[in-house]
C-alpha cells in the first residue's frame, strides 16, 4: 500500500488556485457546477485542457453510466492535464526553470501532451518513444517541433529502455525528467483538478471506472472523491496479463504483454495510491477492442481500447443495479486506433 501524499496549495507564476466564488460562477453546460481549473493560463490552447463533457452512455441500462470524454483535450488524452500540471508545479517550485531542457518517457499519449505543453510555453523538450508506439501518437511529438527519440522495445531492466533512455538524456544534458511513472505530481494533479471536476458533474456518485497505466489518473481521483464520500467505489481495469492487479492482491508476478497501449504495468509504479482503490479487475485484449467496437458501431461512441477495457466493467455494474450512477473516464479516443478498431 501506498502512503499518502497530500498536495500541497502551490501559488504559481501567473496564478493560483480559483477562489470559492470563481468556482460557483462557473458553469458547464453538460450538467452542474464545475470548478474552475487550478492554473491560471492566458494561453489559448493551454487553457482548453480539462473541463471535458459528461456524456450518458446511450445504452439502456438499469443504473446511470456517464462517460467523461478526455479526448476534447487539445492532444486527445487526458495526459495534456498532467504535462501541464506537472510542468507548472515544478517551475513554480523552482525544480525546472526557463533555460532547463525538458525530457520526459511515454509509450503513448503523455508524449504529445508534453510535447505541446512545452512547445506553448517556450521550452526545449525532448520525448523518448519504444519504437512499437503508434505513429499517430509519436506524430503529435514531431507536430509540434519536440525532438523524438525512439528506443528498441525492450525490457525496463535494459539500458535501452525508452524510460532508462530519458533519465541518461536528461543527465547527459542537464535536462529535467518529468518521470511521470514516479512523480507524484502526476496523481496529485489529477487530486487537484479532475477529481473536483468530475465531483462535481456528478449527482449520486456510486463508482468510478477508469483504465490504469501509470495509475496517476485513478489515484488522484479516487483520492479526492474518497475524501467527499468513502462509500463511492474507485475501480481500476488492468490488462490481463499486467502487474497492477498482482501488486494490488499481492499475487506472483507476470510476464507483461498486451496490445493495448497505455493499459497496464510491468510492476507496480509509486504513482498507484492503491489506499484510494477498492478493487482492480483485469481486463482481456479481444474483450477490450471487443467492447471499443461495440461502443463506436452500436452507440456512435469513438473511445480508446484502454476506455473499451473499463467500459466492459462500466456497463455490467449499470447494466445490474438500477440504483448504480457509474462515471467511466475514457482516457482518450478512437481516433488513434483504427488499426485495432477496423476489420480490414
Amino acid at each position: 500500500m501506498t502512503e499518502e501524499h497530500p498536495l500541497d496549495e502551490v501559488n504559481l507564476a501567473g496564478g493560483c488556485m480559483a477562489t470559492a466564488e470563481a468556482m460557483q460562477d462557473h458553469r458547464n453546460s453538460e450538467q452542474n457546477c464545475t470548478p474552475l481549473p487550478p492554473y491560471d493560463i492566458d494561453d489559448p490552447i493551454l487553457s482548453l485542457i480539462g473541463d471535458t463533457s459528461m456524456v450518458k452512455y446511450p445504452d439502456e441500462l438499469s443504473g446511470d453510466l456517464w462517460v467523461k470524454l478526455e479526448k476534447e483535450n487539445p492532444t486527445g488524452s487526458m495526459k495534456d492535464r498532467i504535462a501541464l500540471g506537472m510542468i507548472l508545479e515544478m517551475r513554480a517550485s523552482g525544480e525546472l526553470s526557463d533555460d532547463d531542457l525538458v525530457v520526459e518517457a511515454s509509450s503513448g499519449n503523455t508524449a504529445g501532451g508534453v510535447a505541446l505543453v512545452a512547445n506553448r510555453l517556450g521550452l526545449d523538450n525532448t520525448i523518448t518513444t519504444p519504437e512499437t508506439t503508434s505513429g499517430q501518437k509519436m506524430g503529435y511529438v514531431e507536430a509540434f517541433g519536440s525532438e523524438l527519440v525512439t528506443c528498441p522495445d525492450v525490457d525496463s531492466s535494459e539500458p535501452g529502455h525508452y524510460r532508462s533512455t530519458a533519465e541518461r538524456i536528461a543527465d547527459e544534458r542537464d535536462g529535467v525528467f518529468l518521470n511521470q511513472y514516479h512523480n507524484q505530481l502526476n496523481p496529485q494533479v489529477h487530486e487537484k483538478w479532475t477529481g473536483p471536476e468530475l465531483w462535481n458533474q456528478t449527482e449520486d456518485l456510486t463508482h468510478v471506472v477508469c483504465p490504469m497505466g501509470t495509475g496517476g489518473t485513478l489515484s488522484g481521483i479516487g483520492k479526492y472523491v474518497k475524501e467527499q464520500d468513502d462509500s463511492v467505489e474507485i475501480i481500476g481495469v488492468d490488462a490481463e496479463r499486467s502487474n497492477i492487479s498482482t501488486s494490488f492482491y499481492d499475487e506472483e508476478p507476470v510476464d507483461y504483454d498486451t496490445k493495448i497501449e497505455g493499459l497496464g504495468k510491468g510492476s507496480e509504479t509509486p504513482t498507484m495510491w492503491f489506499d484510494y482503490i477498492d478493487c482492480v479487475v483485469s481486463v482481456g485484449d479481444d474483450t477490450a477492442i471487443s467492447w471499443t467496437k461495440k461502443a463506436a458501431r452500436d452507440q456512435g461512441l469513438l473511445i480508446g481500447p484502454s476506455a473499451g477495457a473499463a467500459l466492459s466493467v462500466a456497463h455490467s455494474i449499470a447494466e445490474t443495479d438500477e440504483d448504480t450512477t457509474v462515471v467511466l473516464i475514457a482516457c482518450d479516443g478512437g481516433e488513434q486506433y483504427f488499426d485495432l478498431l477496423t476489420d480490414s
